[in-house]
């Protein structure tokens, strides 16, 4: 009876409390525990409309790879995609037809460039969602608003359909959550009009599982569905509530209390170190052409940076493809740097062509309408390449280390010059030992001297 249900941790007096104040909150409002939601003023609490949770993309035709290289060829992920046959690209535009579009956000998903976006469902909000759910909640669920039919619980992650997550961010979520779950019962797929959300998300958890040797958890049946929250959680907010009831002001020296303050700082601490990113390739590689274009960093590519930042021992294990040039079979003929919508591709005035790896998106465009056969070829990419050196950290870091050595070599050799100089006296003591045979202690400088370099040693060596 005394095991916590919490992942079995150990239990003390503050959970004791916790406990205490759920039993006196039940007794002293009785009713309201047992209706629950029922008791929720219907005028003030909006019903659920999936509508509320889909929106219509915008496109920038200015990203798209088929209309940067004018060949139909260079890619169609979102024609294939799309299950609406909504999307139209022609005359270097892009347009959706407003009315077929289902809004299920897939074309955003598929796009490697960005053409499409969303203004609730980009790459980052949707990762800093399922990292506020995580983080606060036993479980987090990713569903759609087909399957879930109501409103969401705070770690259930609402979407238009669960294949507008990519890969890249399954893969981001993975390294760094290992409670995540999709919610879908089953059928509820194949009764859906978005066709090929199922294929889509099916391919791009298979990949972030590949990648990371993570598992997506899979819940089909409602009545199954956690929503506890950690007790990391519920013991960090009763200490705040606590200490706010008491009316004592929280300085800001005092360790963070509140869970949802702890949360909101590690979304913060994720999303500066991905901002970051930006800065220490400006100092790697530079941002610019040789013809002053800026390289784009897409939300995706720098989650994906962002995460084997943190842990670079997975690069490895992530299978991208990227082009490798031949100099030889080039003609310097520019297609590929005018298909680049990143541009991840340079060329100097000297005809030498430049791939930056994190900006390259994997597209396999640029191969695909280079005139010369070989001249870029996709082959399996050093992930390496995206684990960004911070050159300034490196450079503070040896600092220290050198202070440090420069520390230790002067002490070493002080204690060595110390050392000498006790030898040299008691060798001259000994010489006089017998002619002061009766004399105190206490005044032998050599002995001193000794006793002091003794304790210099036990101090050393307590450092």
């Amino acid at each position: 009876m005394a095991q916590n249900q919490n992942h079995n941790e150990e239990r003390d007096f503050l959970d004791d409390l916790i406990d205490i104040q759920d039993s006196l909150r039940v007794l002293s409002n009785p009713l309201d525990a047992l209706m629950g939601s029922l008791s929720v003023d219907p005028n003030t609490d909006k019903p659920f409309e999936p509508m509320d949770y889909k929106e219509i993309p915008w496109s920038n035709a200015n990203r798209c790879l088929r209309c940067a290289s004018g060949k139909s060829e260079a890619c169609s992920r979102c024609l294939d995609i799309c299950p609406a046959n909504c999307i139209d690209i022609h005359n270097q535009s892009v347009r959706i037809d407003d009315e077929a579009c289902l809004q299920c956000g897939l074309c955003v998903a598929a796009c490697p460039t960005e053409t499409f976006n969303t203004r609730r469902h980009t790459s980052r909000m949707l990762y800093d969602q399922v990292a506020r759910a995580a983080s606060a909640y036993e479980q987090c669920y990713i569903t759609c608003t087909r399957a879930l039919g109501r409103k969401p619980e705070g770690n259930e992650i609402c979407l238009p359909c669960v294949g507008m997550l990519s890969a890249d961010i399954w893969f981001s979520i993975l390294t760094d959550f290992d409670n995540v779950s999709v919610y879908l019962p089953l059928g509820v797929c194949d009764r859906c009009r978005t066709t090929t959300g199922e294929e889509a998300y099916s391919e791009a958890i298979a990949t972030a599982e590949e990648w990371t040797g993570a598992t997506v958890g899979l819940e089909v049946d409602g009545n199954n569905l956690n929503h506890n929250f950690t007790r990391a959680y519920i013991r960090s907010q009763f200490i705040s509530n606590a200490m706010n009831g008491a009316e004592r002001l929280v300085s800001a020296s005092t360790p963070v209390l509140a869970g949802a303050k702890a949360i909101a700082d590690r979304i913060n601490t994720h999303a500066r170190s991905l901002d970051k990113l930006q800065t220490q390739l400006d100092d790697v590689m530079g941002l610019r052409t040789t013809d002053m274009r800026q390289s784009m960093l897409t939300q995706d590519r720098r989650l994906v940076m962002g995460a084997l930042q943190h842990d670079p021992d997975l690069a490895p294990y992530v299978k991208l493809k990227a082009p490798i040039w031949d100099s030889s079979k080039c003609t310097v003929c520019g297609d590929c740097k005018n298909t680049c919508t990143t541009h991840a591709i340079d060329i100097d005035e000297r005809g030498k062509l430049t791939i930056k790896m994190p900006f390259c998106v994997n597209c396999g465009a640029c191969e695909i309408v280079c005139p010369e056969p070989g001249a870029l070829t996709m082959v399996p990419m050093n992930t390496s390449e995206l684990v960004v050196r911070d050159r300034k950290a490196e450079e503070t870091e040896r600092l220290e280390a050198l202070a440090r050595r420069k520390a230790r070599f002067i002490f070493d050799t002080g204690k060595e010059q110390f050392k000498h100089l006790t030898d040299s006296l008691a060798e001259d003591s000994d010489v006089d030992h017998a002619a002061n045979s009766n004399a105190d202690p206490a005044e032998d400088p050599a002995k001193n001297l000794g006793d002091a370099a003794q304790q210099l040693s036990k101090e050393d060596n307590r450092e």
